[in-house]
């Protein structure tokens, strides 16, 4: 009788623990006194374990209907929130124990071959199916549970459910095993009772090694959460560090700059530009700006080369300019279209070097005589492909790309010059003459 009786008491408290656990995901308690959902549990239990040893709920229903009531009024006392919701809430816990309780009932039947309706009748057999449906219904519970916090462990979703469902499948099986002995094998009442037991520490272990894998998946998930809160620190400090130092450098330039600002304006009052252009190289070569000296009057060639040697450079492209030009030298060639030749040899260069180790562009621009000449060297990777005199495009979709070489060569034949291209060794160099004379002058003397 005894172990009968421990087996009911486990079986109610897993009803029992369910139900208020349940609410626990979805409410707020009221009160803040630690244990009181846990008091409320072992109260239920008590009188659910009453009504089942003194009075036949099969033949008076109203009195579970009572007990039923009494769970939602204790609800209600602990928890906040609409009451419709939490009515709703235990009548859909009220039936997944009923399937819960079927699938059991079923499961059983299949297996020992009983009616269901004999199943009552026979302590054995009830006590296993509520053991089964009970144990079902806690890992109901802990799907929800997992669901309501499916912002945790959700790297490990798929493990966790994989584990869970091996060790449920595992226990069920064992379950109806002993079942099965039972009918199969002819045992007293003793045997049957610790049979029982049995099957509900399988329950009982199964459970708690669920509790556990779900408190040491939890754990490790916090253990990550403080790591990453701790390199979010660490990231922040050095963060905030490297903010001061630029703050102090800042300051220091600031005082600086007021000496700076002073030389350059008392050159500028004895009017002694070079020394100004001098005074600025310096400084820009100290902040480690190069620059290119001016080889343009109105310094539009000059301003565009800057701006695609410092592109090259953001990209770690080491670019050299060697020219003998200055702002003295008379460019008659449109420089519209100089810029158009600069910008197509800089960008293809770039894109080149984008493959290469050794990232690097040599370019010179200077006029001989009559010409005006653009040279440029730069490595790539893999092979070329050529078809006749014409270089193609190594890009994927070459119906938009590789017109760049057109473009220099019909621009170097628009001023009586030429395109020459060498490859060797992946270096690619190309040569643009033309002659340096507007085009109506030349037109007018043909």
């Amino acid at each position: 009788m005894v172990i009968w009786f421990i087996i009911e008491i486990f079986v109610n408290f897993l009803q029992v623990f369910v139900i208020f656990k349940t609410y626990s995901l979805y409410y707020k308690k009221r009160f803040r006194f630690k244990y009181m959902v846990e008091i409320f549990i072992l109260a239920m239990i008590v009188v659910l374990c009453i009504l089942n040893f003194s009075i036949s709920i099969d033949l008076n229903p109203f009195y579970y209907l009572g007990y039923i009531f009494l769970i939602y009024i204790s609800s209600v006392i602990i928890f906040e929130g609409n009451l419709l919701s939490k009515a709703a809430i235990l009548l859909l816990l009220i039936t997944v124990m009923g399937i819960c309780e079927l699938l059991a009932a079923v499961l059983v039947t299949s297996v020992t071959g009983i009616k269901m309706p004999l199943i009552s009748q026979q302590t054995f057999t009830r006590f296993e199916v509520m053991v089964i449906s009970q144990t079902l219904y806690v890992y109901f519970y802990l799907m929800m549970k997992k669901r309501i916090d499916k912002n945790k462990f959700n790297s490990l979703n798929n493990k966790y459910y994989f584990l869970v469902g091996t060790i449920l499948l595992l226990t069920v099986t064992t379950i109806i095993f002993v079942i099965w002995m039972n009918v199969n094998i002819e045992t007293d009442e003793n045997v049957n009772k610790y049979l029982a037991l049995l099957t509900t520490c399988v329950s009982l272990l199964s459970i708690t090694a669920i509790a556990m894998i779900d408190r040491i998946i939890k754990d490790m998930d916090e253990k990550n959460k403080s790591d990453l809160e701790l390199q979010k620190i660490k990231m922040e400090n050095t963060y905030f560090s490297d903010v001061n130092s630029v703050l102090e450098e800042i300051r220091i330039l600031k005082h600086d700059m007021r000496g700076e600002f002073a030389i350059i304006h008392g050159y500028n009052q004895l009017d002694q530009r070079d020394k100004i252009n001098a005074h600025i190289e310096k400084k820009l070569k100290e902040l480690d700006i190069h620059l290119i000296q001016q080889i343009d009057s109105d310094n539009i060639i000059t301003s565009f080369l800057n701006f695609k040697i410092k592109e090259a450079i953001s990209k770690n492209i080491d670019v050299k300019v060697q020219t003998n030009l200055t702002d003295d030298n008379e460019i008659l060639i449109d420089k519209e279209e100089i810029c158009r030749i600069l910008n197509n040899i800089m960008n293809n260069a770039i894109e080149a070097n984008n493959k290469c180790d050794g990232k690097y562009i040599n370019l010179s621009i200077n006029m001989i005589d009559k010409y005006f000449i653009i040279q440029s060297e730069n490595p790539y990777k893999g092979e070329l492909l050529k078809k006749g005199n014409r270089f193609l495009t190594l890009k994927e979709d070459k119906t938009k790309h590789g017109y760049g070489l057109k473009s220099i060569k019909n621009i170097a034949e628009k001023h009586h010059g030429f395109m020459e291209i060498i490859s060797d060794d992946n270096v690619f160099k190309i040569n643009i003459q033309m002659l340096n004379e507007n085009l109506i002058n030349i037109h007018s003397l043909a």
